[in-house]
């Protein structure tokens, strides 16, 4: 319920505004823009985010964390497997620390397992109504604030 007299105002001040002519930046912040700008293209491509590397680095990078992905995965089977009699020196020397962390897991292993799965899908089923009102509350608070403009 708009009055149209704040229409011929907003017009009015519209048409004043769009006739002033553009202000310039200040010099001091002008020349801090252009400082920084001129930093960052000078920065080497490593010290610049991922997606601005070099496809052959990022191609090399990546191969590197599936190579030591895999290395973690053989030294967790050597760690925890039944054929780790080759190096017995270091085998000795982890075995506490081998023996706590199975400890630890098969703790953990045998609570998760001994929760019934009707407790986890709805645990999953409260996750996902939660996300749901979450997202309609949001929705409500952004119609409240913006409903007018």
């Amino acid at each position: 319920m708009t009055n149209p007299d704040n229409h011929s105002l907003e017009r009015f001040a519209e048409s004043v505004l769009r006739d002033l002519p553009p202000r310039r930046a200040p010099a001091s912040l002008e020349a801090r823009v252009f400082a920084e700008l001129e930093r960052r293209a000078a920065k080497p491509w490593w010290q610049s985010g991922f997606s601005q590397w070099p496809a052959i680095v990022r191609m090399v990078f990546l191969l590197t964390c599936v190579v030591t992905g895999s290395l973690a995965v053989r030294a967790t089977d050597w760690l925890f497997g039944r054929s780790a009699s080759t190096l017995s020196g270091i085998e000795s020397d982890l075995s506490p620390a081998a023996a706590s962390v199975k400890a630890t897991v098969s703790t953990f292993s045998f609570i998760a397992h001994s929760i019934p799965s009707v407790w986890i899908y709805g645990a999953l089923a409260v996750m996902a109504l939660m996300y749901v009102v979450l997202f309609g509350i949001g929705a409500a608070a952004y119609r409240t604030v913006y409903a007018n403009r």
